[in-house]
């Protein structure tokens, strides 16, 4: 498989995965409904990564298969437009992957409401033109 072939396998799915997201926000909030908004944030953020690192190969980078590179060089090529709101998307991807607090569910789904949806979708639109 070529890497632009790649990249557009892996845009498709974080499209599918992001459609998936915006699915539940419009949903009451309730356990089972920010548990899905955890989990499809989860898929999302991992396809999001995976995305950007496809294109960077595609345009001959080669970034380490690492997140944090992937989003330094994400940056340096203009998909993503703040630093600081990726990192915060992965620190919450982290730290709902591997533990579960309900207390911080509540801080996740309202950080995915309100900062992480916008980053993933203008990423969307940057994936999109390209």
């Amino acid at each position: 498989m070529s890497s632009r072939e790649r990249f557009d396998q892996y845009r498709q799915q974080f499209q599918t995965a992001l459609a998936r997201l915006r699915e539940v926000l419009v949903l009451d909030e309730n356990d089972v409904v920010r548990d899905a908004l955890i989990q499809r944030f989860e898929f999302s953020y991992e396809l999001a990564w995976k995305a950007m690192h496809a294109w960077l190969r595609s345009m001959g980078e080669n970034p380490p298969r690492m997140v944090r590179p992937v989003l330094q060089a994400a940056l340096q090529a203009q998909l993503i437009d703040d630093p600081d709101v990726w990192e915060r998307i992965k620190d919450y991807r982290d730290e709902t992957s591997h533990t579960y607090n309900a207390a911080k569910a509540v801080e996740v789904a309202a950080f995915v409401r309100a900062e992480a949806v916008p980053a993933f979708e203008a990423l969307d639109r940057k994936l999109a033109a390209l």
